[in-house]
């Protein structure tokens, strides 16, 4: 399809909190790019979709474009999720191409350029994904409580366990617990309650707590982020399996803090992400129509 006369090449990472685009033309290079509102599979599709084309418009080098002269390719979660995603492509804008996939996958292409890696995103949420040739995987991510171990939400629900303990005596009262009971005027019962009904973005929240405090070589935050790393490190090693000469990138907020406290082995074949997932789906977006220089497809 590399005769086609797509002019476009738009990459979308559509997030609960805000909604990037990265566009590149024909020779790869950057057109423009733009942040918008969230856009997620979660709410009414037809709402992200006018998030989504806002933000491409906001570009001013695409302000006038016509979608079907592009090929769009949107990264966002809960793809996993087969009548949500099936409502949100049936509720898309005519594109010249269109492909809806992960965002994890789109991480993993802007990490390490387009070409084959592994990555696990480490923000509210643990997701990892890899490419190897043709072959991809992808690794967690089926969401909080019930996964995520390792993740800004898990972090911060151990630290209101950690401090609900240290309330009726079973741990050491330190500065962690004080941390989050001192929220909640030292009443864990406020504390429990709060956690009883709070989402995993809340308890992300504390998540900066534990990492502030680790800094201060505070031995219960230490202990956290040591058990995240542990956990993370089990999703890279789900991925990469047997693939040794696969590199891995950690993206995502909470990427520095954990990238020192993965297995010795898998820090030795980490590298730093290339570009940001928006970038990535542009990437993809290319290479559908784009032959390779290397390959020739």
């Amino acid at each position: 399809m590399a005769d086609c006369e797509l002019r476009v090449f738009i990459g979308v990472d559509g997030g609960a909190s805000k909604t990037r685009v990265v566009a590149l033309d024909a020779a790869g290079q950057v057109l423009g790019t733009a942040n918008g509102a969230a856009a997620t599979l979660n709410g009414r599709a037809d709402t992200s979709w006018a998030t989504i084309v806002e933000t491409v418009r906001a570009i001013d080098a695409l302000a006038g474009l016509d979608l079907v002269e592009a090929s769009v390719v949107v990264g966002i979660a809960g793809t996993e999720i087969a009548p949500a995603y099936r409502a949100f492509v049936a509720a898309a804008p005519a594109c010249g191409a269109l492909e809806v996939v992960s965002d994890a996958h789109i991480a993993c292409a802007g990490a390490h350029d387009g070409g084959n890696g592994a990555i696990v995103s480490v923000g509210t949420g643990v997701v990892g994904f890899c490419r190897d040739g043709e072959a991809t995987a992808r690794a967690g991510g089926w969401g909080f409580p019930h996964d995520d171990r390792g993740s800004g939400a898990w972090l911060g629900m151990e630290a209101v366990g950690h401090a609900l303990a240290a309330a009726d005596g079973r741990r050491v009262h330190d500065a962690l617990a004080d941390r989050l009971l001192a929220d909640f005027s030292h009443d864990p019962g406020a504390l429990a309650g709060w956690a009883c009904s709070a989402q995993a973005g809340d308890f992300a929240g504390y998540a900066r707590a534990v990492v502030e405090l680790a800094s201060q070589r505070e031995a219960s935050a230490e202990a956290l982020l040591d058990a995240a790393g542990r956990h993370v490190s089990a999703v890279a090693r789900a991925l990469i399996g047997e693939r040794r000469d696969l590199l891995l990138a950690l993206t995502g907020g909470l990427a520095a803090t954990i990238a020192p406290r993965l297995d010795a082995d898998l820090q030795a074949r980490s590298t730093r992400p290339v570009h940001d997932g928006a970038h990535g789906a542009a990437l993809m977006a290319r290479h559908a129509f784009i032959p390779s220089p290397e390959t020739g497809s």
